[in-house]
């Protein structure tokens, strides 16, 4: 009888170590799974932060390319206030050589000087 209660007793310590190990299996586990969702949550933040990244180099990227177009336009523009400035000088530098050449008075006069008197001064 002493036997048999010793075999029953030894079998329920085996039982207990096997749902024991059992419990400790499914704690083992669920830490994994854990491990790895927090794993996936890191890699996936990572990924949300290296795309939030390149958007910010892409905007950079276009901001600087805006900023150049704009800076070329703003020279061409310069360059076309400078050549209508030019132009207005020689347009200018031409009206006052047409005066002193069609000035009857004038040296360089291409009139004819013939019957034509200059007013005193002139």
């Amino acid at each position: 009888m002493l036997l048999l209660v010793l075999l029953l007793v030894l079998l329920l310590v085996l039982v207990l170590l096997l749902v024991l190990l059992l419990v400790l299996l499914l704690v083992l586990v669920l830490l994994l799974v854990l491990v790895l969702l927090v794993l996936v949550l890191v890699l996936v933040l990572v990924l949300v932060l290296l795309l939030l990244l390149l958007l910010v180099l892409v905007l950079v990227l276009v901001l600087v390319l805006v900023l150049l177009v704009l800076l070329v336009l703003l020279v061409l523009l310069v360059l076309l206030v400078l050549l209508v400035l030019l132009l207005l000088w020689l347009w200018l530098l031409l009206q006052a050589l047409v005066l002193l050449v069609t000035t009857c008075c004038s040296p360089l006069s291409l009139l004819p000087q013939r019957g034509r008197r200059c007013p005193k001064g002139g």
